[in-house]
């Protein structure tokens, strides 16, 4: 049975990508929501990114200069589907930014007809 759960918090150092949830082996997951708040006074910008690599693409970015607002939050990656061996990297221009991931984590089979 899946249960909705914390998959991941972080409070990156500024200007740094970092993972905040890889998928673990014969697994997948269901994001219910990302929340990222802004424990600041002053706009901060986020990146996210879901990608397989060593580092995410151009087109691995979900958000790319979002506006955090002092003291405000905001919530994405609302029913996002991820597979085995799938990142997902956060970045912020400041280190005042919080990212809190909400989901469920799944055995993954494969069947072929």
């Amino acid at each position: 049975m899946e249960v909705i759960r914390v998959l991941g918090t972080s409070s990156p150092s500024a200007n740094v990508l970092t993972t905040l949830f890889t998928v673990g082996e014969d697994k997948g997951a269901v994001i219910s929501m990302l929340n990222i708040c802004n424990r600041d006074s002053y706009d901060a910008t986020i990146r996210i990114a879901v990608y397989r690599t060593e580092s995410p693409a151009s087109a691995d970015y979900l958000e790319y200069g979002m506006v955090i607002y002092g003291n405000c939050s905001a919530q994405r990656l609302k029913g996002v589907t991820l597979a085995q061996g799938d990142i997902v990297g956060i970045w912020a221009s400041s280190e005042h930014i919080s990212f809190n991931l909400f989901g469920s984590t799944f055995d993954q089979t494969f069947e072929y007809a």
